[in-house]
């Protein structure tokens, strides 16, 4: 409202008839401020001149005082020049309109985080996206090229572009974790989403439920996936105490949890510090709460967090690198052989993950049985669905994945010990850890690695 009677005296023929109006109006909305300031003093006190919302507002009032006291002054004396006067009143008046700043600076700010907050989900999409591509192209790169060197040419590529695309993520991660959590969230439904989708198909076509009954299901999806469009942009990380629940080995039991939770301690490294350097012996375990760590070994071999660029049965070799960031788990099996560690771990930013000390995991061991079962299929899970996507073909992998995936043990056997591998139950035999030789042909395999069904 303020502005209208500013905006009349800055033009002269209005203002030459409305100046008597303009300059009741200039009082009123003068007094208006000073009872605004003094209310707001009065309930806050100190605390009003903490905010700096609150001493713009007084400045403005302030000049606008000294605005009154100039057109009194010339009023009863004429000691100032007309024009210079005027132009000064005009101006001083014209600061009340940056009042207007404290209602359009947080929409602004809103609509700048919004965009930005797109432009990052992007970027974190195409990184996230092309990651899973480089690791898909590396489980069918035996099938692409058949020359030994092209390999060599096409695995290191792939696996440079891989390793700096993955230093790109985790950064992006670290300096935005509320974005990567939005992504991973809105991943994760999609591809149940997917996979709900490629269920209803092969139910069709076995004609276990008809196609007026898919159409309808389908609709369903489609539109729980237009739903996800509007998902809230920003979801806040979780804190220590909310990962443990979402850790696969806890599963949820409160027992577990508050157990575990006992002996667990936050722990921060600096940019550049070591972790564990490999050869040294297993401390316990790190879940990685923010930042990245870089995981480097100098033999191949089952070891960095099962992840590994490549694997023992490979015929060339690589340098073994990967890169972990928020949410990974690192050390579990370690701790669970007790050996010492394979690789070595260095902080590419500042880290803070939540340990557990292998002592408290072992005695968690002893109360909680079953917690160790789930740690090893949880690791038997992580490295069998890295081997059965070679095996499978592209089409459909989730589904087929899910299918592979829904019905698998792990099955411990001791040293020198003769055991069958395949009977009519089993489609694939994973070997997670240790070494085994086949009774017939003597070929020995190394974890990680598929058992061919004709092993004995």
């Amino acid at each position: 409202m303020n502005m209208f009677p500013i905006i009349i005296s800055w033009i002269p023929g209005l203002n030459a008839i409305y100046e008597h109006e303009v300059r009741r109006s200039n009082y009123s909305f003068l007094a208006f401020y000073i009872l605004e300031a003094l209310l707001k003093i009065a309930a806050m006190r100190k605390e009003y001149f903490l905010h700096t919302w609150n001493l713009f507002e007084l400045a403005i009032t302030l000049v606008g005082l000294i605005d009154v006291i100039l057109i009194e002054k010339y009023s009863m004396d004429y000691i100032f020049d007309l024009i210079q006067t005027v132009v000064f009143i005009k101006i001083v008046r014209f600061l009340r309109i940056l009042r207007i700043l404290k209602l359009v600076t947080p929409k602004l700010l809103q609509i700048l985080d919004k965009k930005m907050s797109h432009q990052l989900s992007f970027s974190y999409a195409i990184l996230k996206g092309y990651v899973q591509g480089e690791a898909d192209i590396m489980t069918i790169i035996d099938q692409i090229a058949s020359s030994k060197q092209v390999k060599q040419m096409l695995l290191r590529r792939v696996t440079r572009n891989t390793g700096q695309a993955m230093k790109e993520l985790g950064y992006l991660e670290y300096d935005h974790p509320e974005i990567a959590v939005t992504m991973k969230t809105k991943e994760e439904i999609h591809v149940m989403l997917n996979l709900a989708r490629q269920i209803i198909k092969v139910f069709r076509l076995k004609g276990i439920i008809q196609k007026i009954e898919g159409s309808e299901i389908n609709k369903l999806i489609m539109a729980k996936k237009r739903e996800i469009i509007d998902f809230q942009p920003i979801i806040k990380p979780l804190t220590v105490e909310e990962a443990l629940y979402h850790i696969p080995w806890l599963d949820k039991e409160e027992h577990h949890i508050s157990f575990i939770q006992d002996k667990a301690r936050i722990v921060t490294f600096d940019c550049g510090n070591d972790i564990f350097e490999e050869g040294d012996e297993p401390k316990g375990i790190y879940i990685i709460i923010s930042g990245m760590v870089k995981l480097q070994t100098s033999e191949p071999g089952l070891g960095i967090d099962q992840v590994l660029w490549e694997s023992d049965e490979k015929d060339y070799q690589i340098t073994y690198t990967d890169f972990v960031i928020n949410g990974e788990i690192i050390g579990e099996l370690n701790c669970l052989t007790n050996e010492p560690m394979k690789y070595s771990a260095t902080c590419k930013t500042v880290v803070e993950a939540c340990f557990i000390p292998k002592s408290h995991l072992y005695e968690a061991f002893k109360h909680y049985c079953q917690i160790e079962d789930k740690m090893w299929v949880k690791l038997g899970l992580s490295i069998t669905a890295k081997k059965i996507r070679e095996h499978l073909s592209y089409e459909d992998w989730n589904y087929k994945m899910q299918l592979r995936l829904c019905n698998i043990y792990v099955k411990d056997i001791p040293k020198s010990t003769k055991t069958d591998m395949y009977d009519e139950t089993v489609i694939y035999v994973i070997l997670i850890h240790g070494a085994l030789e086949d009774c017939q042909l003597r070929k020995a395999y190394k974890a990680p690695s598929l058992i061919p069904t004709t092993c004995y």
